[in-house]
């Protein structure tokens, strides 16, 4: 007796699969920037600069790695969570997936600003 695996629901979900993606590809990207760009500097980079203040939050090419592997994080959090409550409520899937992608998005511009930055 043959068990065939049949593909979830929700990935046959544009609505739900299209975010998903993108936060990925944005992470990807992310990830392959600072990579190619912070990979060899093993100094104190600038995270934060202040027009008033000027500098005023320090850190390592490290932090920079954190910041995308926690938003991995949440986006692998929000996938599971919109795969769980995709039949109970198909609404808050498409929120927890363009959400995720949006906060990628903002991962991926906030690592262009600090790499511009240094």
């Amino acid at each position: 007796m043959a068990t065939h695996f049949t593909t979830p629901r929700i990935v046959k979900d544009k609505y739900t699969i299209i975010p998903f993606l993108a936060a990925g590809v944005f992470l990807v990207l992310a990830f392959s920037v600072a990579y190619v760009n912070l990979a060899d500097i093993s100094g104190i980079l600038i995270i934060h600069f202040d027009k008033f203040k000027g500098v005023d939050f320090f850190g390592t090419s490290g932090d920079i790695f954190n910041v995308i592997f926690v938003g991995a994080l949440i986006t692998l959090i929000n996938s599971l969570l919109a795969s769980m409550l995709y039949f109970r409520e198909r609404f808050f899937s498409y929120i927890l997936g363009f959400s995720s992608a949006f906060f990628a998005m903002l991962i991926f511009i906030g690592i262009l600003a600090i790499i511009s930055v240094n």
